[in-house]
């Protein structure tokens, strides 16, 4: 709270530079959160909870937290997404459906931005060089059906230069059930 938009915002460039050392999240997890929650107020004039944070905790994981509608999953998300995208190797944060995803871009995508890292968006009418642009963000909002067709595409690709998605390293599956059960008659999840 004491922080200028400035100083918080070199926040994040510090523990970039941290991690580059460390090679650990652990350690940065309860100071990215703490910024992540004062970007969220600054920004958005949202503040999380003491149980979100917990929920981010949970993400962060590698597990599911269970939330309701109206809780702020969407704001839960920007914990983990923060802290993992601090490594530099990208964070997906996957949807249902384009809406959902642009919409998450835009409106979370401002703490995001606020303290100094990009975002991405992947929609179905994107051309090559778009996605790949996109793909390249510190945290890109992408839907189920365009993140496994890329991943597809990429996998028939006859050279690197064909290639739209960087190497996986964190990814944040939003509306899990819906995705991995409803979605999941599809044979391509």
């Amino acid at each position: 709270k004491t922080l200028t938009d400035t100083e918080l915002r070199n926040k994040t460039f510090q523990l970039k530079k941290q991690y580059q050392q460390e090679q650990d999240l652990n350690s940065l997890i309860a100071e990215a959160f703490a910024i992540t929650r004062e970007a969220s107020l600054r920004t958005l004039g949202l503040r999380h909870f003491d149980v979100q944070l917990i929920g981010g905790l949970v993400l962060n994981s590698g597990k599911i937290s269970e939330m309701r509608t109206g809780e702020g999953k969407t704001l839960v998300a920007t914990l983990p997404a923060y802290l993992n995208a601090l490594t530099n190797k990208g964070v997906h944060v996957v949807t249902v459906n384009d809406y959902l995803a642009s919409r998450d871009q835009i409106l979370m995508g401002q703490i995001y931005r606020f303290l100094g890292l990009d975002t991405g968006l992947i929609q179905e009418d994107m051309a090559f060089l778009e996605r790949q642009q996109n793909y390249k963000a510190d945290i890109t909002y992408v839907t189920n059906n365009e993140v496994a067709f890329d991943y597809l595409r990429d996998n028939m690709a006859s050279n690197l230069n064909q290639v739209v998605l960087p190497p996986f390293n964190y990814c944040i599956v939003d509306e899990v059930d819906s995705i991995f059960i409803d979605e999941a008659q599809v044979p391509l999840i």
